[in-house]
């Protein structure tokens, strides 16, 4: 990409590079002093407090104080430093519609999706105790953990392929502290700029009462361009050139900076712990998101035959998007000797809106015809989509104390979740244009109109035992017991033609499932500075149903009743893996191989209309892991990682067709996994120089790199592409005092598009025979250069 920089952007450079040049002149003075050691990471994922390096399984670990140097704000930039794990990056926008991170390569939808997904996500998030999904900004966070492979004898909600555990900062009731902080920075492409700001305060109420809070806003003007959008009335449809309704042509406009983003959080929690023995802890957060447009950019021609410049799309229609997320959490825990009693309860609600232009799909479809035969100059057909999940969660654990001849946690989880989806696909403005043009006077304009209310309900009791049979020496056998149901009802129409088609009655249908999941794994502490260590355990996904019409019913559907509802996904995870830590170098090998069963891939039922998931047959994952960290003087410390991961079907993906079709090839055995990069590489190294008594100079390097990615499992030509690889390098100057810290810093250093998924020409394309010039077609994009300066106060 050529963009051009503007001068505030080139002062920005000159100074981080200035900075930088000045603080390596500085690198051969003091990169030759002596050894440092190395910081012990304490982790909880094993429900104990354990140094990463002595858990037997392969986990990253980064702290609240690495993410804060390194300037991260959101979890996709966070998890792009974690090898073998992978995120399509897409923008404030698309974070906010899927969990679509990725462990290990299990992954068979494409990242580049709309609408909310009705499967599980194969990776389970936890924030704090509470197991949900948000994009939640890393602000006042302690660390965040990742936990490779199956979990589902630790933690009441199963996964796939692995868990992320976002833990928050608690209140202490040492003494009143907090910090201050903003930044400012531009973006390439953009002719705005980007401002946050940020605050936290720890208040000792008593000797055993604290009460922390933490707040902050971040507000970016947008780089993506919509080119051609349809300027719309204040009833909202397209206006009309020359005051001709049947003939007028759109009045277009490009939409500059449209992809912005603001978003709002905060966060209260309050400590008691009158005694040694008592902890309560309760938390509240919210986060409200509005996101303007998409930041995705169309590479391909409209339906003139025009390429689109840098930064544009060719939406005909601004696609804004909006979030609402909060969840609160009461967490108590009591030693009772022999063992720690821990209780969680939580709850949270997520609401999410957005307006997609569907118009490009629609064209691709060849359904443009039913709504003006070609004589439509205005055909535009907008897709506004409403989701909301909601849940409350029990989760009881005891977990053993002490040294003993056997450790053990035990646990019991409960579920009760409500989640829900509408779209409404509006033909904007086509009922008074039909009533014009042919006396057609339709009552509504949706072309499509589909609801979606889901009940789930899971009760799990989960556990492990480790038998230390020597001291160096530790096996463990964990198992974990599920019963689930889910009921849910669903009904779909075209209003548009309720003359011709009655809207649909609604379809109910209810599936449970149970059964037991298990791991064993035994781990040898080699000498007092490794450890090998080998696993085997088992993942699991729920099924469900998609409460779709089948023939069966009788209501013009002819779908198969093998599309009801879905079964349940699992997998196999096998790994072996070394770890160790010696005075100041630690390091983690895996390898790991999984076979993935009765995939669930998100689809749409053969005859339409429905939203639906469906089962395929077996993949495999296989490759390794590797991570380090060395702090090769008290001055400089390296780190990295590198993850091989091949990624495939084994077996064709065949779903059933119509009632008496033939069955339909959705992937052909040996085709990649989309979304997972065969070969993935991150660097980070962070340079310390004393500038005075009290003040330090850190300069910091950051890259990342990944190997070329498949768009799609699929077969069609619609959706599969190979994205080409690419390398994202970041690096910042920061002044640190005790209180102070001043950084530069610059993002994408080298502007890379960095490709991560596309909605393809194929799929949502041009209709010049159907007055439709602008184009769905689009690429989801890193964010461009970006470069900035942030200050923050401690005290």
């Amino acid at each position: 990409m050529n963009r051009k920089i503007n001068f505030k952007q080139k002062t920005l450079v000159t100074a981080v590079a200035t900075a930088t040049l000045l603080s390596g002149q500085s690198l051969t003075v003091f990169g030759q002093e002596k050894s440092a050691v190395m910081e012990e990471v304490m982790v909880t994922a094993t429900r104990r407090s354990q140094s990463v390096q002595d858990i037997p399984f392969n986990i990253s670990a980064v702290s609240g104080s690495t993410i804060e140097a390194a300037g991260i704000v959101d979890s996709t930039e966070l998890l792009r430093s974690i090898p073998g794990v992978t995120v399509a990056d897409g923008g404030g926008r698309a974070s906010e519609t899927n969990n679509n991170i990725s462990i290990r390569g299990l992954n068979v939808d494409p990242s580049s999706t709309d609408r909310t997904f009705l499967s599980d996500p194969t990776v389970s998030t936890y924030v704090g105790n509470t197991p949900t999904f948000a994009n939640f900004i890393l602000k006042d966070i302690e660390r965040v953990e990742v936990l490779r492979g199956p979990q589902s004898t630790l933690y009441g909600s199963g996964s796939l392929g692995g868990t992320v555990r976002y833990i928050m900062n608690k209140p202490s009731t040492d003494a009143v502290s907090g910090r201050v902080g903003g930044s400012y920075s531009q973006t390439e492409g953009s002719d705005g700029d980007n401002k946050s700001m940020d605050g936290v305060i720890n208040i000792p109420l008593s000797d055993s009462f604290a009460l922390r809070l933490s707040a902050g806003e971040i507000d970016n003007d947008g780089l993506v361009d919509y080119a051609n959008v349809y300027q719309l009335d204040s009833t909202g449809v397209p206006s009309y050139q020359g005051g001709d309704i049947v003939n007028g042509l759109p009045i277009v406009e490009n939409v500059k900076d449209a992809d912005t983003v603001d978003v709002s959080y905060a966060r209260a929690s309050l400590l008691f712990e009158p005694n040694e023995k008592l902890s309560i802890l309760m938390t509240y957060q919210q986060q409200e998101g509005e996101y303007g447009g998409r930041r995705q950019v169309t590479t391909g021609p409209d339906g003139y035959g025009n390429y689109y410049d840098d930064d544009e799309i060719g939406a005909v229609l601004l696609e804004p998007a909006s979030n609402d997320t909060s969840f609160g959490s009461l967490e108590i825990e009591y030693d009772l000797g022999f063992a720690t009693l821990s209780s969680s309860t939580s709850y949270y609600d997520n609401r999410r809106e957005s307006r997609s232009d569907n118009t490009g799909f629609t064209a691709a479809q060849g359904w443009l015809p039913y709504y003006g035969y070609g004589a439509n100059p205005r055909i535009v057909l907008a897709a506004d989509r409403e989701n909301s999940d909601r849940a409350l969660i029990q989760e009881l654990r005891l977990a053993s104390n002490g040294e003993k001849t056997i450790d053990w946690v035990a646990g019991v989880y409960y579920k009760d979740q409500n989640s829900g989806a509408i779209q409404d696909t509006h033909v904007l403005g086509y009922p008074a244009w039909a009533n014009a043009s042919y006396g057609f006077n339709p009552a509504d304009d949706r072309s499509f109109a589909w609801t979606y209310e889901r009940e789930f309900t899971d009760t799990a009791f989960f556990g492990e035992a480790t038998y230390n049979v020597s001291d160096t020496l530790h096996v463990t056998f964990g198992g974990r017991y599920f019963d689930n149901e889910d009921d849910v009802t669903s009904q779909t129409g075209l209003p548009v033609f309720i003359d011709f088609f009655p809207i649909n009655p609604e379809v109910s249908d209810k599936v449970s499932d149970d059964g037991i999941l298990l791991k064993a794994n035994i781990s040898w502490e080699m000498d007092d500075h490794s450890m090998l260590y080998g696993t085997i355990s088992e993942g699991y996904r729920r099924g469900g149903t998609n409460a779709s019409p089948t023939a069966s019913d009788n209501l013009g559907y002819p779908n198969a009743d093998e599309w009801k509802s879905f079964d349940s996904d699992t997998s196999l995870n096998y790994e072996v893996g070394i770890k160790g830590q010696y005075d100041s170098f630690s390091y983690t090998f895996a390898a790991f191989y999984v076979q993935w069963d009765d995939i669930q891939l998100n689809v749409a039922t053969p005859s339409g209309a429905y939203y639906a998931v469906a089962n395929g047959d077996e993949a495999v994952t296989q490759g390794i892991e590797t991570e380090f960290n060395w702090a090769v003087s008290d001055n400089f410390r390296l780190s990295g990682g590198y993850a091989y991961v091949d990624a495939a079907l084994t077996a064709d993906f065949i779903t059933r067709g119509l009632e008496g079709g033939a069955d339909v090839l959705q992937g052909s055995d040996g085709n990649q996994l989309p979304g997972t990069a065969e070969h993935n590489v991150n660097l980070t190294a962070a340079y310390t120089v004393q500038i005075s008594d009290g003040m330090d100079l850190v300069t910091r390097i950051d890259g990342y790199y990944q190997s070329e990615t498949e768009n799609s499992v699929l077969d069609t030509e619609d959706w599969n592409k190979t994205l080409d690889g690419f390398s994202l390098w970041g690096g910042s100057v920061s002044l640190v005092t005790d209180t102070w810290t001043a950084s530069l810093y610059a993002k994408n250093i080298f502007d890379e598009e960095g490709t991560t998924a596309v909605y393809k020409e194929e799929y949502m394309t041009s209709s010049p025979a159907d007055q439709f010039y602008g184009t769905g077609q689009k690429d989801f994009i890193a964010n461009p250069r970006t470069i900035g300066f942030s200050v923050g106060y401690k005290f």
